[in-house]
């Protein structure tokens, strides 16, 4: 999938981003095609998307509470795997977790 066309001939490019190039919006970027060696601008547009997903302990329902990955270990918390929530562990969840760290 390529970012965008030359405006001369067409031809797929993809715009370089090292050291954060062409991500700044309202500016005109310079660029040349790959094909036919002309030169050309792009400005850059940023767009959002969102995704939804149920979240039933948001609703009454019982969160899912798992263990984050963190190292050490000792420095984990424990979010909901549905709605991201997190929390300090209860003593119970931390030996139990801890006790597998072992």
């Amino acid at each position: 999938m390529s970012d965008l066309e030359c405006p001369y001939c067409g031809f797929a490019q993809e715009v370089n981003h090292d050291d954060g190039q062409g991500y700044e919006e309202d500016l005109n970027h310079q660029m040349q095609c790959r094909s036919c060696r002309k030169h050309f601008v792009f400005t850059t547009y940023v767009t959002f998307s969102y995704t939804s997903a149920q979240a039933d302990c948001l609703n009454g329902k019982r969160h899912k509470w798992q263990p984050t990955t963190t190292y050490p270990k000792r420095f984990f918390m424990m979010e909901c795997q549905t709605c991201g929530e997190k929390r300090l562990p209860t003593e119970s969840e931390k030996r139990k977790v801890l006790s597998k760290a072992e």
